[in-house]
């Protein structure tokens, strides 16, 4: 697989979020929740949107990567779209990919598998977006899928929205 350098690749045909998802609680385990927010943004500002995870500490997480839907005419994601900077994934490095209108690509990994990075649970990372849509307009904020470590330990994502004043 081009590309690919941990030497583990198998073909998990990805799926999309809700695919593997448990029960709160039916495993050893917890799974990790991954939470976008409701908010409210002044037009043509800058908005920050914390994306907030639990259950993650203690997981070995050297990488994840997501894809995020978003309305275009509401809100359009900077040229440098996600900030790790005191949040749990400050270990990381991140490559964003925003050609595709209404949709943002994120992928961060670590270096150093040994106990992963992420030491904790709390602020995943900061996504920047600019308020670009009228008062009143909304968009919602949701995600495609999100994988942790090749999609092991599983996740559960709730969406959110950007309401613009």
């Amino acid at each position: 697989l081009m590309g690919e350098v941990s030497g583990n690749w198998t073909n998990t045909s990805a799926r999309a979020v809700g695919d593997r998802q448990q029960a709160a609680g039916s495993g050893p385990e917890r799974i990790i929740t991954v939470e976008l927010p409701n908010s409210t943004a002044n037009m043509g500002k800058e908005i920050i949107v914390p994306v907030s995870v639990d259950a993650i500490a203690n997981k070995k997480i050297i990488s994840y990567e997501f894809d995020l839907q978003y309305d275009p005419s509401v809100i359009q994601p900077l040229d440098s779209p996600v900030d790790v900077i005191g949040t749990v994934s400050r270990g990381l490095t991140v490559v964003a990919n925003i050609a595709e209108p209404g949709l943002l690509r994120v992928v961060m990994y670590g270096a150093i598998p040994i106990d992963g990075p992420i030491d904790g649970n709390g602020l995943l990372m900061n996504l920047r977006f600019q308020a670009v849509g009228e008062s009143g307009s909304v968009s919602p904020l949701t995600w495609e899928r999100i994988i942790f470590n090749e999609g092991d330990p599983l996740a559960n994502a709730t969406n959110g929205q950007v309401k613009l004043d």
